[in-house]
């Protein structure tokens, strides 16, 4: 993907990695902003390649040069460039990471803002300080310790793993995360420090207690949203999709309270990474929607309106006209989007 001048497409859009009629790997940008007329955009430049990226709820990339070690931010909406410290050559974040900004990054931002990766299957974080009167200029590996999860008994035997965070949200300078019994929060001072706050979980439909929970974390108007989606698992492997719902954070309350209306909205998922949200009408998506891509581990893309009838989605596939298997789909929001 060239670092030169902003994308082709309209953003927001899907990004699929996935193999080439030769077996090579290849990058294909996603316009859904037309319903079923998806619009296709090759990124096959093998120089490319070399730069590993990661995706942000504000919209912008965090890269690495493989080469050069250089890591810089870029907007996909300007093709503006914040250049960061470059990593170590015994520094390496895990491609599949879940990047997160403090805040809204800017090149004179006085204030500054911390840049954060999460290892998905790790207790480790790094992250860099951008600007500010921080004192680390470089990226930190920091390994953290939330405890154990013991697993049921197999075979007379139980087994313990590590509690690890797999994305993070941010809001007012903090990054949330599911934390077992609440809200997990980290917050740099500038050390990394670990806390937490006492919210229950919210409650299954009625009728659905063998249903799974499918959660991410949305920051929108400095508010934090939780968007899940509540599935279930046949006996022969079939996922069922019960339904979406969406929350809001009540803070001062300490308790999840739901909501059926969050405006001229679209809130855009994905597995493994973040939860984003951009303008719905300019952006040619339905307003008060959840867009949802790859909720049952396929290529599908499921819109589920906010309205309280929670049962109710659409089901698209974007990815029906691109060759090989997919191993990987994120989006690309845009950067100026308020």
């Amino acid at each position: 993907m060239e670092f030169s001048a902003p994308v082709p497409l309209p953003l927001p859009c899907l990004v699929i990695d996935h193999v080439g009629a030769g077996g090579e790997p290849c990058t294909t940008l996603v316009d859904i902003s037309k319903g079923e007329q998806y619009q296709h955009h090759a990124c096959d430049d093998p120089g490319s390649r070399r730069f590993r990226r990661w995706m942000t709820p504000h919209g912008w990339v965090l890269s690495w040069d493989t080469s050069t070690l250089a890591t810089f931010l870029w907007s996909l909406q300007t093709s503006e460039k914040i250049d960061l410290p470059p990593l170590t050559p015994e520094q390496e974040i895990p491609s599949h990471s879940a990047c997160s900004l403090s805040g809204k990054p800017t090149t004179g931002n006085a204030a500054g803002f911390t840049v954060v990766a999460v290892e998905p299957e790790d207790t480790v974080v790094w992250y860099c300080h951008v600007g500010g009167d921080a004192d680390e200029r470089g990226w930190v590996r920091y390994e953290y310790d939330m405890g154990s999860v013991t697993s049921p008994v197999i075979n007379g035997r139980s087994m313990q793993a590590k509690k690890f965070i797999t994305r993070l949200t941010a809001v007012g300078g903090k990054f949330y995360f599911k934390s077992e019994g609440g809200l997990g929060v980290l917050e740099f001072s500038p050390a990394p420090v670990l806390g937490s706050v006492p919210v229950p979980d919210i409650e299954r439909p009625p009728g659905t207690t063998t249903t799974s929970m499918a959660l991410s974390f949305v920051e929108l108007g400095g508010e934090l949203y939780l968007v899940t989606a509540f599935l279930h698992y046949d006996i022969g492997g079939a996922t069922s999709v019960l339904g979406c719902g969406v929350y809001e954070l009540d803070m001062a309350g300490k308790r999840w309270r739901k909501v059926c209306d969050i405006g001229d909205r679209a809130f855009l998922m994905c597995p493994q990474y973040f939860g984003g949200c951009c303008s719905a009408t300019a952006s040619g998506l339905r307003p008060n929607c959840v867009y949802w891509m790859g909720l049952c581990g396929d290529n599908l893309l499921r819109v589920f309106p906010i309205d309280g009838n929670e049962g109710t989605h659409g089901v698209h596939d974007p990815c029906k006209d691109i060759t090989g298997p997919n191993s990987n789909a994120v989006w690309m929001l845009p950067s100026d989007d308020p």
